[in-house]
């Protein structure tokens, strides 16, 4: 979920096994209720359709300075729970697409070619800084980079350790497979790239080095810095200050990671089942939504266990929490 400055409410509903038959896009009516968004045709996607100018899989959503909609579309539903058929996107249906917060309209759509999104490629998030479009791909493990003045794209380190997922089989549920990399944040002056599979570590690196194409995978590789070990994570959000919030999984929690390395459990609730990423709206508010995944047949339940209604935590940023100054918002218009 995204909120713009004035708090308009945005929501990415993926298409999960049980509820394949949802609109991908929504945003938040003035009496709460999710309104198909934009309501045309880009919701109205069903099995056949070569998801060309539709959303198939929106992954992730979110929104950056300039108050834009941007929807990471997989352009397939999943292959732990589809066939082929259904799970490998056809041509042009995998995309970045950029929508006006207001009217809906589209502003960009980026699909990238075989060479930047190979066989088994997934975009999973995005972050948009200036001109700069950064995106992590979970399906093979690999950074990709967009100009969008330019139209320069790269594919960085793909398949390399440090963009794959400590998978330990004993925790896998079901058919769900753990994404590699995935997680993604900008710093504040757009100097460092954090990035994170759901098992982590957290890594760091410049930007700058990651949109030099003279600098090869290996040597880039080797300026990767490993910022911290992290529990099970299932999204994450970014201050002004640093100060990565980490959704936890297993634990059932949100925990700040310092840039000191200092560590402190902000809230937690036995209700935060799946939380995914979080949203730090410009009146410091730390929105975090509980997708409940863990509850669906995709993670071995037998029936559907979802409780219904889905519930998005709020949480008022203090100043300082901890011993931890807390910062504001990356995000919106009018970022303290």
């Amino acid at each position: 979920m995204a909120l713009t400055a004035k708090g308009d409410m945005f929501f990415g509903l993926p298409r999960y096994p049980d509820y394949d038959q949802t609109p991908s896009l929504a945003k938040r009516d003035p009496d709460g209720k999710p309104s198909p968004f934009p309501g045309d045709a880009w919701n109205d996607w069903k099995p056949g359709d070569d998801g060309a100018d539709s959303f198939v899989y929106v992954n992730s959503i979110h929104i950056f300075k300039d108050d834009t909609v941007w929807a990471v579309d997989q352009g397939a539903l999943r292959a732990d729970s589809y066939p082929p058929a259904l799970s490998e996107p056809r041509k042009g249906a995998q995309k970045l697409v950029q929508l006006d917060a207001d009217t809906g309209e589209i502003l960009r759509v980026l699909r990238f070619d075989e060479r930047v999104l190979p066989k088994g490629a997934k975009m999973n998030d995005l972050r948009v800084f200036g001109d700069h479009v950064y995106v992590t791909d979970s399906g093979l493990g690999a950074l990709i980079y967009h100009n969008l003045k330019t139209g320069v794209t790269l594919r960085r380190m793909s398949g390399f350790p440090q963009m794959q997922a400590k998978v330990d089989p004993s925790t896998q549920q079901g058919n769900h497979q753990t994404p590699k990399i995935d997680m993604i944040e900008i710093s504040d002056d757009g100097t460092w790239l954090y990035a994170a599979a759901p098992t982590g570590p957290f890594i760091k690196i410049k930007t700058a080095s990651l949109r030099d194409s003279s600098i090869t995978d290996e040597d880039l590789a080797k300026e990767v810095e490993e910022l911290a070990a992290i529990a099970r994570s299932g999204g994450c959000a970014l201050d002004t200050r640093g100060n990565l919030y980490l959704s936890e999984l297993d634990n059932k929690r949100v925990t700040m990671l310092s840039p000191t390395g200092k560590t402190a459990v902000l809230t937690s609730d036995d209700e935060f089942i799946s939380p995914d990423g979080s949203f730090i709206s410009v009146d410091r508010k730390l929105y975090i939504p509980v997708t409940q995944s863990r509850r669906t047949r995709l993670f071995g339940n037998k029936t559907d266990m979802v409780k219904r209604p889905w519930k998005i935590y709020v949480v008022e940023m203090p100043e300082s929490f901890a011993g931890i100054e807390l910062g504001g918002s990356l995000n919106g218009s009018s970022r303290p």
